[in-house]
């Protein structure tokens, strides 16, 4: 899905108060290039936030696309962007890449995200080689496009205001949490993820159960669940919240988690507090069998709440028949979870670092129903594991806690803690640690067209 608010501003690109356009920098090849790279990012942290587009030539007005050099593209990574904030910038802020196209250019460009709700100002823990950027200066953007040091009265008059109003938000919701406690404080004491998880359950039963007996989509063979709560979240309206799945989440493969659809009928709609979808709709002249793999069910709240139903990917007939003779099914893909796990932490991370703040927590359950008899196989054959384990647990799930912030830093661990005791039901199959590792880097390295 193309995220429409990049690919208007790359389709129009111009240099503004929340728009850099930058080369190739020499594929950060230089400690000159990090630190200039470095410098725009603490100038737009500190003025709200905005995009850096990588790629262009950045000396005139036309910003036409340079081709890039031999290990340019592939060097904007997410940890490359990580290293030279953790260099440059403190505090350290938590950006992320998108790649895009210009409509009608086959090439991809780097877009670096700077978010800009910061409780304190960044400025720059070391100078540069060539003083571009110096040590303990703060930056910020000015009107057309430029970044420069915190000099005047303005400058400051507005970091100030932007850092009262993040602070000022944090107050009112701990304040708010004291007089009158929160949707979360209520689903983490009485209504448990696991309720929460059954609730949902029970609506996407409401609309399966409509459908006639055979039909596929009432997934009677087995579908998998995953749920959350993060706290503390700022609660926004249903509109911001509705722009913000639709255009700011990104895609690391194939469809993402919470996948939106613009089309009737699988579109989401409003329905209470929550943003809901059914994506096993049937447009016009459409049979059962063409959506059920992709009917997924998902909800998110306003306040901070996820619940995603999807169809077990093994189900498909097209799963290992390529292997001769076939294994005995049904099946449990030794990598898939891994790949969806990784892609619903990073959808949480980023709803978090929007709406959360620097204390935000989260809880995550995973259960996978009607598992009993499902064998462990690999579809790829890309890895030396061993196939055929059997599960004998009709409904294993496991459940993960932490910080936003450790979501970066820790993201392997997390997801090996998870899953962990998942593939122990395989008739006690180990998860082996650098499967999961390989795993995760692949999903956070991969980058398609939005």
């Amino acid at each position: 899905m193309p995220n429409s608010r990049l690919q208007f501003l790359i389709d129009n690109l111009q240099e503004s108060l929340d728009v850099e356009v930058k080369n190739w920098l020499n594929g950060l090849a230089d400690n000159g290039d990090k630190a200039s790279l470095a410098k725009e990012i603490i100038a737009l942290a500190n003025s709200g936030g905005g995009y850096i587009f990588i790629g262009f030539d950045d000396e005139g007005t036309d910003f036409t696309e340079l081709e890039p050099q031999e290990g340019e593209l592939q060097a904007f990574t997410q940890d490359a962007i990580a290293s030279v904030i953790q260099r440059y910038v403190t505090p350290p802020c938590q950006c992320r890449i998108e790649l895009i196209s210009k409509t009608g250019s086959k090439n991809r460009h780097p877009v670096i995200v700077v978010p800009g709700n910061h409780r304190t100002p960044l400025f720059a823990a070391r100078g540069g080689p060539d003083g571009e950027l110096q040590s303990s200066k703060v930056y910020v953007r000015r009107p057309g496009g430029n970044s420069e040091q915190a000099r005047t009265q303005d400058d400051w008059e507005k970091l100030i205001e932007r850092i009262v109003k993040a602070r000022q938000s944090e107050m009112l919701f701990a304040i708010r949490e004291v007089l009158e406690p929160s949707t979360h404080n209520i689903v983490e004491e009485a209504n448990t993820l696991e309720k929460w998880r059954d609730e949902n359950i029970y609506l996407w039963e409401q609309i399966v159960g409509a459908f006639d007996g055979k039909d596929p989509r009432r997934l009677v063979s087995g579908y998998w669940t995953v749920s959350f709560v993060m706290s503390p979240f700022e609660k926004v309206s249903l509109s911001e919240l509705n722009s913000t799945l639709e255009r700011e989440i990104p895609a690391y493969s194939g469809w993402p988690p919470f996948t939106y659809l613009h089309r009737s009928p699988v579109r989401p709609h409003a329905q209470g507090d929550f943003i809901s979808a059914y994506l096993g709709a049937l447009e016009e002249n459409e049979k059962p069998e063409d959506r059920v793999e992709r009917s997924d069910y998902w909800r998110i709240s306003r306040d901070g709440r996820g619940f995603m139903l999807r169809p077990m990917q093994e189900d498909h007939a097209d799963y290992v028949a390529h292997i001769k003779p076939r294994p005995e099914g049904p099946f449990f893909d030794w990598t898939t979870p891994i790949y969806r796990m990784t892609e619903i932490l990073k959808f949480i991370q980023i709803l978090a670092e929007k709406y959360g703040y620097e204390s935000t927590s989260f809880k995550l359950l995973v259960s996978y129903h009607n598992a009993a008899g499902r064998r462990l196989q690999q579809h790829n054959r890309l890895y030396t594991l061993h196939d055929g384990a059997i599960c004998h647990n009709p409904q294993p799930e496991s459940s993960i806690e932490g910080l936003i912030s450790e979501i970066d830093t820790n993201i392997e661990e997390l997801i090996y803690s998870l899953l962990a005791p998942i593939y122990e039901q395989f008739s006690f199959t180990e998860l082996p640690r650098v499967l999961v590792n390989k795993i995760v880097a692949e999903v956070l390295g991969y980058r398609r067209y939005l």
